[in-house]
């Protein structure tokens, strides 16, 4: 039985729910791009590079990974379709909440921004990562979620890693310190990454650990 079968329809208020999430995402992303545009091309930037420098973040990357999976999910329910499979869904929810994790407990300190900058910045790294834990907490189908699938869920932050480290080595421009391999050294920088690494995956576990606890639960 594929996932489609399983899942056949969701209420008004699930897509509801999962179409003002997409909306709010999309909604930031584009407030905190109207911000940055200009400060951009304040610093002599292209519109290409500008754009270029701005998806570079994890932060707005993960937030539009939130917006097209509840988006999709709010048109067409659960499916085999790739952004509304269970397992993809709960990888994106590690990624979201490592963006809040992280803002909030390293980066919040030395980043103070006022006005809209502020809203954006809220709804980014707090209101957006809530609103979808919440989704996958509530909503998502949690059937087979293995410890051992997790591992894959660790390909695309590995994936971008590795694009900042090669895109810094030539611009010499990192969207996070902790990366920035000419302020720290590549060596010093590799500690960084295996401690996001360890990080993450601890995180994956984490959510594995709770989608079998509620598939438990419900099956009881």
């Amino acid at each position: 039985m594929n996932q489609a079968k399983a899942h056949p329809s969701l209420s008004n208020r699930v897509r509801a729910f999962s179409a003002v999430i997409a909306v709010v995402c999309l909604a930031a992303v584009g407030l905190q791009l109207a911000i940055s545009l200009p400060a951009y091309f304040e610093k002599g930037r292209s519109l290409g590079g500008s754009l270029v420098e701005y998806f570079s973040y994890f932060t707005i990357q993960s937030n539009l990974l939130v917006a097209l999976a509840t988006g999709s999910v709010a048109v067409g329910g659960f499916s085999d379709r790739f952004f509304t499979r269970p397992k993809v869904l709960s990888a994106i929810v590690v990624y979201i909440t490592i963006v809040c994790v992280v803002y909030n407990a390293v980066l919040r300190a030395i980043f103070h921004p006022v006005g809209w900058g502020r809203v954006a910045d809220e709804l980014l790294h707090v209101a957006d990562p809530l609103l979808y834990i919440i989704f996958w907490l509530m909503v998502v189908p949690k059937n087979g979620i293995a410890y051992k699938s997790t591992l894959s869920w660790l390909l695309y932050p590995l994936v971008y890693i590795v694009y900042i480290l090669i895109r810094g080595a030539f611009t010499a421009r990192y969207p996070y310190f902790f990366l920035d391999t000419v302020k720290y050294g590549y060596p010093k920088v590799a500690v960084h990454i295996a401690i996001l690494v360890v990080v993450f995956w601890m995180f994956c576990l984490l959510y594995a650990f709770i989608a079998q606890r509620i598939s438990a639960r419900k099956s009881a």
